[in-house]
C-alpha cells in the first residue's frame, strides 16, 4: 500500500537595519540533527497555512508572520511505498522597527540561531534547503 505524507519547510527570517537574518533550528538530540528550517507534517485535512502556524509556534513560540509566502513548487520524493511532498515557505518574523528579540523553543528544539545568509547557506545540508534559501535571499534584494 502506497502512503503519501505532506510536510512544510518554513524558512524564518527578519529584515533588520544591519541586514537580513535567517533562523535555523536544530532538534534534540543535537548531535543527530543538522541545522535547518522549521519542519513539520501536515495532518490529513489540515490547510498548509494552519500547519505552518502550528509548527512555527511549537518550535519557536512565534505566532504571526509579518509576511508568509510560498518559495517554490513542492518537492516530491519517493521511498519505496512512501511518498513525501515538502512545501517550502518563507515566514518574515521581524522588521527594523519590530525585531524578534526573544524566542521560546519547544521541548524538542536543542538550538536556535539567527544567521546571515552566507553562514546559513553553509550550515544547511540539504540541496533543496540551500536552493530555497537562495530563492528567498534573491527575492529580498
Amino acid at each position: 500500500m502506497f502512503s503519501l505524507e505532506h510536510r512544510v519547510r518554513v524558512f524564518l527570517f527578519q529584515v533588520l537595519d544591519r541586514g537580513v537574518e535567517f533562523l535555523l533550528v536544530r532538534h534534540k538530540p543535537r548531535e543527530e540533527w543538522p541545522l535547518g528550517p522549521v519542519v513539520g507534517s501536515v495532518t490529513p485535512g489540515e490547510k498548509l497555512e494552519d500547519a505552518i502556524h502550528r509548527e512555527v509556534r511549537a518550535e519557536t513560540g512565534l505566532r504571526r508572520p509579518v509576511h508568509l509566502r510560498e518559495l517554490m513548487q513542492p518537492q516530491k520524493e519517493l521511498f519505496g511505498d512512501l511518498g513525501v511532498v515538502e512545501w517550502p515557505f518563507a515566514w518574515q518574523a521581524g522588521t527594523p522597527s519590530e525585531p524578534v528579540t526573544r524566542l521560546h523553543p519547544g521541548p524538542m528544539i536543542g538550538e536556535l540561531q539567527w544567521l546571515p545568509f552566507e553562514i546559513a547557506f553553509r550550515e544547511l545540508e540539504l540541496a533543496a534547503d540551500r536552493d530555497a534559501l537562495v530563492r528567498l535571499q534573491l527575492s529580498l534584494q
